[in-house]
């Protein structure tokens, strides 16, 4: 996105909203490790915040909700997605679960749930909304590098860490670093393109790799 002159107060303000916003947000995943429906919360709150906060405030641009550069903005965003999951494929193949059984049915169920569900209701929230607010308080690469922290760290509080739709072991080092790669990857396209259709299509691709390389598993077989 271009630079534009700091608005000192428009800043903070902003850097207050992202700072009241997130701990609401991880609270609330937080929370949803004790009571697993209330991850429905988190979902929604991911979904219907931004777009809600862009529609009030009439500045859907801001949180890449734009036509412009749509077609570059896919094409990169296949670009990450598809690099993203040869790199699954080459350092995160679970060996006890590749190739993934009833493969067909498990991308019939993910690719759905990934593309409408998954992706955006986090890049919506952590690309669309957070990211602009932290760099614009903050400056490019401090802002697009808190927010794929904070993103990285998120992992960790809803219920998925031991689940069947773990998408990655969290407790490894190289997920963690992956996590952060991923964030710093996607910020960089929506900084890249203004639109937030790249970062979405990136992260649903890197959540099809999952499927592929046995990490998530949708669809359980029955002995």
């Amino acid at each position: 996105m271009a630079t534009q002159p700091v608005d000192v107060r428009s800043a903070r303000r902003g850097l207050a909203e992202a700072a009241v916003v997130m701990v609401a947000y991880f609270a609330i995943s937080l929370w949803s490790r004790y009571d697993p429906i209330l991850f429905l919360a988190v979902v929604g709150l991911g979904l219907l915040l931004p777009l809600g906060w862009a529609w009030i405030a009439r500045d859907w641009r801001r949180q890449g909700f734009a036509r412009a550069k749509l077609g570059p903005s896919l094409g990169l965003g296949a670009v990450i997605g598809l690099l993203t999951i040869v790199y699954l494929l080459l350092t995160h193949r679970d060996p006890a679960a590749f190739p993934p059984p009833m493969l067909g049915v498990q991308l019939a169920a993910g690719v759905p749930i990934w593309l409408l569900i998954l992706s955006p209701f986090q890049e919506f929230l952590f690309r669309g909304w957070l990211q602009p607010r932290l760099t614009e308080a903050l400056g490019y690469r401090p802002g697009l590098a808190l927010t794929a922290v904070l993103f990285a760290v998120w992992h960790y509080l809803p219920p998925f860490q031991g689940t069947t739709t773990s998408s990655l072991d969290l407790s490894s080092v190289g997920a963690v670093l992956t996590m952060l790669g991923m964030g710093l990857a996607f910020g960089w396209a929506f900084r890249r393109t203004e639109n937030i259709a790249a970062p979405w299509l990136a992260h649903a691709l890197m959540g099809v790799g999952t499927i592929l390389v046995g990490r998530m598993t949708l669809v359980t077989v029955m002995p």
